[in-house]
């Protein structure tokens, strides 16, 4: 008996409490900065963070590709194009491969503005996906329920070892494949979007943030239903992306962008409001 105790005494003694962080959307939110760029003033975030953990997966339209447990933070949870499913004849794909989104230099600044404390990602996304269809919570066996049951599985482990957990916010990126939406529906189908998963996650005052899609000329519909939104959804905030910059045309952040956009992202949530920085760009 006095061994059983002691063996429980120890199991308690590992349990610890977990700040969570969603993270979900399209391309930019899986990422295509390259960690091969990651040099110079950018490559402390070439080196896994171990205090930091991150679940990931993208979905089954290209994979799913998964890291299977929380892991250390790195770059490399991103599935880039031309990544063939499991299975297909084709040069093996593993994670953590070499492109990454926000999440690295979110979960780093998050960490460092939370001292002593437990901090975890999930992050679920796919590129070239829309709102309107494939994350539309009422499309049965798509993005959104793929998201929902890996955020609540991987949320299942945690529990499964003791550790408790606070839904601490939630970052979302998407909308680039929404551009031909007639005004006001991205505003509409966001509202409900952000209203369907604090309810599915039992976390109905969850921050939530929205990262703005960049401007190429073609995505002011999107543009300004996310900054409708952010101002008319109690509890959400919008993160500009003036003076960011892409490595293709006008569509995807480049490496030193990806880095800033995940720190603009962090900032948002620590001072819960809405993020304008200027409109310089960030320094390779």
């Amino acid at each position: 008996m006095a061994a059983l105790l002691t063996c429980f005494a120890a199991a308690g003694a590992r349990a610890e409490h977990v700040d969570v962080f969603i993270l979900a959307g399209q391309s930019n939110m899986d990422g295509r900065g390259k960690k091969s760029e990651l040099t110079g003033p950018l490559a402390a975030y070439a080196k896994p963070r171990a205090d930091v953990k991150i679940a990931y997966s993208n979905s089954t339209k290209r994979g799913p590709y998964a890291s299977n447990s929380f892991v250390p933070l790195e770059p490399g949870y991103s599935v880039p194009p031309g990544t063939k499913k499991p299975g297909d004849s084709a040069p093996p794909f593993t994670l953590p491969g070499s492109t990454f989104g926000p999440e690295v230099s979110f979960g780093r600044a998050i960490a460092d503005a939370m001292p002593g404390k437990r901090v975890a990602l999930i992050k679920f996304s796919e590129g070239g996906t829309t709102l309107r269809a494939d994350w539309s919570p009422d499309v049965r066996d798509a993005l959104y329920d793929q998201f929902l049951a890996f955020t609540l599985a991987s949320l299942k482990s945690l529990t499964d070892r003791g550790d408790t957990y606070t839904l601490a916010g939630m970052i979302w990126h998407q909308g680039e494949s929404d551009a031909s939406l007639p005004p006001g529906e991205y505003q509409r189908l966001l509202t409900r979007f952000i209203a369907r998963v604090r309810t599915d996650l039992s976390a109905t005052e969850m921050p939530f943030v929205i990262g703005e899609v960049f401007d190429n000329g073609k995505r002011d519909r999107v543009r300004a239903g996310q900054r409708a939104t952010s101002a008319a959804v109690a509890a959400t905030y919008f993160v500009s992306a003036a003076g960011l910059n892409t490595s293709d045309a006008g569509t995807h952040f480049d490496t030193p962008s990806q880095i800033e956009l995940g720190q603009r992202l962090a900032r948002a949530l620590k001072t819960r409001a809405s993020v304008e920085p200027p409109t310089t760009a960030p320094s390779r």
